[in-house]
């Protein structure tokens, strides 16, 4: 498995024709940290992929390297290369012919395997447009963003995200400094469309979407009286009209397959939900400014991706990556089939397969609070019936099987059957709660997307699969890909398909493509893998409390009023004699024959407006310093400081010579790096930690998953200790025989325990303690056991001192922090039988070191040293002892 948050070393090729080059250019582009985007995209860019971030209940918060390439990739077209129609995207990086039609208005297709988290690249997509829209006079973006999705179920999931801004407060989309700045509000299908408000986030169904045409009357008497009139008069108008009000606007569609499959099989004509948004591009001030499209599968009827696909995320990726279940085929053997015509009865072999596999699995995963879903796809309406009656049989069902019929022709074939409508829709609200009701689903044809509920843990088609059904294996496989738990969290989870023959080919043949080895096992063999880590009640006597501390570093904004340029560190830069001539030779080569048809000399583009120069350097002072709102405070000093204390001398901000020198990296280094020790020297107070009365137990953790490796000890209060490492599995086995160890356990993040910390490079980062131990006289220790040294060791080790320190202040009781590197521990393991043995040899090593690190002390001469004594004689004159050592040193031959 590899990692999901880090830019990966190789990627799949994709056959989307578009994505391969660019590919390439944004990751050059990411190298160069995003030159050429303007100062908000840039700002947005670095607080969503390099700011580290914390849930609010304490756990890391990450995005995955899938979505950062996303968002990248649509800012690098969209700003950057200014890449707006298929014909300019086709022209600079299709690898093969596309079909090229007339555009109005950018669109860009993002395909993205399902549980990927196409959500929140959404919602990092809005954010971006508004901020781009409202910060920039000249911005072709939009502070207005139509949400489309294509059924009621996917308009359910995603207003629980969307609804009164949810996303945008509870993941890290809004840098902090910008908080008072971000008003977008959010209107559902049924509200009306604020007009005045700086920013709209509109979210509809499709369906809803469309604008209601009364039809002209036919009968005699209603030609003579005229349309009947509405049954709602003051309705508001379609959500349509009112999005056009307000001007550009972003069109954002979930699963926007379904609406660009809308075509006649005949002509080829646009069906409503495209005509629609080309009508909203004509209603619309400036139109519409860009169409993103999200899907897992877009492609059309005749299986061809999407030509404007830009973004290629396929399943395969997903899995490799951790962030989707790992599907495994469960192959069954012999005669899989009765004669029967009760479908329970004639696939009584692989519903008997399919249940005892949930069964392995309930009884796995509910310790740690999950509760596994069987997956029953049937043939028809009579057989799903059939099999939930028999399922209800089954003791351990009784009462927790749902059956949803779906309409099984025309349009809206395979959306949920409107009887089964509110039922489905509950159901995808609260299927993978706890308490839910349910353990078993039995539908004809795979609920569509929408249906992302976590807990599908076996699925058991039974249709005949063929390629005129036009059945995605991706599609079917993804209501049950999304994960229980998140990626990253040390657990390899599982969906099991019961296969058969007629599924086989076909599932061979459409996932071949996207380079997907999928497993295959016995059903005997497989078996779900992540263990259950939990409390044990026998042992609460292991139990460790942690003391819940404040943060000891807080920023008093109301200092900066007394901020003066003298406050800033003076540099003595040196300014040259006169401007230095940046030049670019240009050669231009006919692309056949290799042949120079031109050269040219091009000067650089200079910096020359301070205001600009001036605001740039405050909001990346504001950005560093994490301050918002205090740009009126800070940019008079710096300016004095650039004019009179940077360059030795007083000098004119405007000074062309000045200016370039401000544009210079090591000089913007050097300014950004006075004015933030300045700043944090006057704001930054360093408090007192303050401990929470409630101190934090072991013991309240709630039981996790955990796949990787573990140890079994005997005086920790939880069942298993979760390792990242062999190191550390080792190091349970020392704390565990240790005589004068109490107890002890191995941290896992779900233990919630971090400290905050500024890492490499000034920012804020959180750190998690690998071991906390207490010993059997009461002392408590955190403790980190460390492979290799990374440039956040140091920061981390002062930060975990310090906490020791308050806590010990705080509570009474005594806390230090030990950092036990391998190497360290490798070389005296064999000798080392207790804890306080290791404390000791790591201190030593530590004064050995801090010793090394000390300048050799100079040898002085008898001289030197007789007239030190002397001149401490008389210093201390009348103390007992010192006119004799001074006159024994005297008299001493040696000296």
């Amino acid at each position: 498995m590899t990692d999901p948050y880090a830019v990966p070393e190789v990627r799949r090729a994709s056959n989307a024709p578009l994505v391969d080059a660019i590919r390439a250019e944004v990751d050059a582009w990411r190298e160069t940290e995003y030159v050429g985007a303007s100062a908000t995209s840039v700002r947005l860019l670095q607080h969503w992929f390099l700011d580290e971030h914390q849930t609010s209940d304490g756990l890391p918060f990450r995005y995955y390297f899938c979505q950062r390439e996303a968002v990248e990739t649509l800012v690098y077209l969209h700003e950057v290369a200014r890449s707006r129609t298929l014909a300019d995207l086709a022209q600079r990086y299709a690898s093969a012919p596309l079909p090229v039609a007339r555009q109005e208005f950018p669109r860009y297709v993002v395909k993205m395997a399902t549980g990927s988290g196409k959500t929140k690249v959404m919602s990092l997509a809005i954010a971006w447009a508004y901020f781009h829209a409202v910060r920039h006079d000249d911005s072709t973006l939009s502070s207005t963003s139509l949400v489309v999705a294509p059924n009621l179920i996917v308009y359910e999931r995603l207003r629980e995200d969307l609804e009164a801004g949810r996303i945008f407060r509870d993941d890290p989309v809004v840098p902090p400094e910008w908080r008072s700045d971000f008003d977008l509000q959010v209107s559902l299908r049924d509200d009306p469309v604020p007009q005045l408000a700086p920013g709209v986030l509109a979210l509809t169904n499709v369906q809803a979407l469309y604008e209601r045409r009364t039809p002209e009357p036919t009968d005699p008497v209603s030609a003579l009286l005229g349309r009947k009139p509405p049954a709602r008069p003051n309705a508001p108008d379609p959500m349509l009209l009112q999005v056009a009000r307000r001007g550009r606007v972003l069109v954002v569609n979930d699963e926007a397959h379904h609406l660009h499959d809308e075509v006649r099989s005949d002509t080829g004509e646009p069906l409503v939900a495209v005509r629609t948004l080309e009508r909203l591009n004509h209603l619309a001030d400036r139109g519409i400014a860009a169409q993103l499209d999200f899907s897992a599968t877009p492609r059309n009827q005749q299986g061809q991706i999407f030509p404007e696909t830009v973004v290629d995320y396929p399943l395969a990726q997903a899995i490799t990556d951790g962030i989707v279940k790992r599907p495994i085929i469960g192959e069954l053997s012999g005669d899989l089939e009765a004669v029967s015509d009760d479908a329970a009865v004639r696939y009584r072999q692989r519903i008997g397969a399919g249940v005892a596999k949930w069964r392995e699995f309930r009884d796995r995963l509910a310790p740690a609070g999950h509760q596994p879903l069987l997956f029953v796809m049937a043939e028809d309406t009579t057989a799903a019936d059939q099999i939930a009656r028999h399922l209800e049989t089954l003791s351990d069902l009784q009462g927790k099987v749902l059956t949803i019929h779906v309409k099984m022709s025309g349009k809206e074939r395979g959306e949920v059957a409107t009887a089964d409508l509110e039922v489905a829709r509950k159901a995808a609200r609260e299927v993978d709660r706890p308490d839910s009701p349910y353990a078993a689903i039995v539908s004809v044809l795979m609920l569509r997307e929408g249906w992302d509920v976590r807990n599908v843990s076996v699925i058991v088609p039974l249709r005949a699969y063929t390629a005129k059904a036009r059945i995605l294996p991706e599609q079917t496989l993804g209501r049950g890909l999304r994960r229980m738990t998140r990626p990253g969290s040390g657990v390899d989870e599982q969906v099991v398909v019961i296969d058969h023959e007629q599924f086989r080919a076909l599932w061979d043949e459409a996932l071949q493509a996207d380079g997907l080895d999928i497993e295959r096992r016995t059903v005997d063999d497989v078996h779900p893998q992540p263990q259950v880590i939990a409390v044990d009640p026998e042992k609460l006597a292991f139990d460790i409390d942690i003391p819940q501390l404040s943060r000891v570093l807080v920023r008093d904004t109301a200092a900066l009023s007394g901020l003066t340029a003298a406050d800033v560190p003076a540099r003595q830069l040196r300014l040259p004699d006169q401007l230095r001539s940046g030049t670019v030779d240009y050669t231009g080569r006919d692309l056949l024959t290799g042949e120079v048809v031109e050269r040219s000399l091009y000067d650089f583009p200079l910096a020359d407006d301070p205001v600009a120069v001036l605001a740039w350097y405050v909001r990346e002072l504001q950005r560093d310093a994490r301050l918002t709102g205090q740009f009126a405070v800070l940019a008079p000093v710096v300016r004095e400081y650039v004019e009179t204390r940077l360059f030795g001398g007083r000098v004119d901000m405007a000074d062309p010579v000045v200016l370039q020198m401000l544009a210079e990296p090591v000089v913007q280094e050097t300014v950004l790096g006075a004015l933030r020790e300045a700043v944090d020297r006057l704001t930054l107070i360093s408090t007192r930690a303050t401990g929470d009365a409630k101190p934090l137990l072991l013991s309240a953790t709630r039981p996790f998953l955990w796949s990787g490796e573990t140890a079994s000890v005997e005086k920790s209060v939880f069942t298993l200790q979760p390792c990242d490492s062999g190191f550390e599995k080792q190091f349970c086995g020392f704390l565990d025989a240790c005589p004068d160890v109490e107890a002890f356990a191995k941290l896992a993040r779900e233990v919630r325990f971090s400290l905050e910390y500024r890492a490499e490079g000034g920012r804020l980062a959180y750190y998690y303690p690998d071991f906390v131990v207490r010993t059997q006289s009461g002392e408590r220790l955190v403790v980190e056991t460390k492979g290799l040294a990374d440039l956040d060791v140091p920061h981390k080790d002062r930060r975990a001192s310090r906490w020791a320190v308050d806590a010990s202040v705080t509570t009474g009781i005594r806390w230090r922090y030990l950092r036990v590197d391998q190497e360290v521990f490798d070389s005296h393991a064999d000798r080392l039988r207790s804890l306080s043995a290791l404390v000791d040899l790591v201190y030593e090593r530590k004064r050995q070191d801090y010793l090394r690190s000390l300048p050799t002390p100079r040898r002085r001469s008898r001289e030197e040293i007789l007239a030190m004594m002397e001149e401490i004689s008389e210093r201390m004159e009348g103390v007992t002892g010192i006119d004799e050592e001074l006159s024994r040193f005297r008299d001493d031959p040696r000296g």
